[in-house]
């Protein structure tokens, strides 16, 4: 079992994709990666909003959503511990350098 897996949703790959990577590899925590951000990305670069992915994780899926609220995570051992599926979800949080 893979400890966490940060997978592009919703744009790059599809829902049975990511569907089918996770159930392959099992992770304890996955990371939605490579979505839409509302003033970060161009609306040109074809990329969506990841929070229907995050929604059906959390309805269809029952998964544990972890909604972030800064572009931080740190992730331990202790953490994870017991956790199947969990989602870390950014959302439209990110920084500028």
């Amino acid at each position: 079992m893979l400890t966490w897996l940060i997978l592009p949703v919703e744009s790059v790959l599809t829902r049975a994709e990511v569907d089918a990577i996770v159930q392959k590899y099992d992770p304890k925590a996955v990371v939605p990666a490579h979505y839409f951000l509302n003033g970060f990305t161009s609306p040109v670069s074809g990329l969506e909003s990841a929070d229907e992915w995050v929604k059906d994780q959390e309805k269809v899926r029952h998964a544990d959503v972890r909604r972030l609220d800064s572009a931080d995570l740190t992730l331990n051992a202790a953490e994870l511990r017991g956790s199947h599926h969990r989602v870390y979800y950014f959302g439209n949080h990110f920084e500028k350098k």
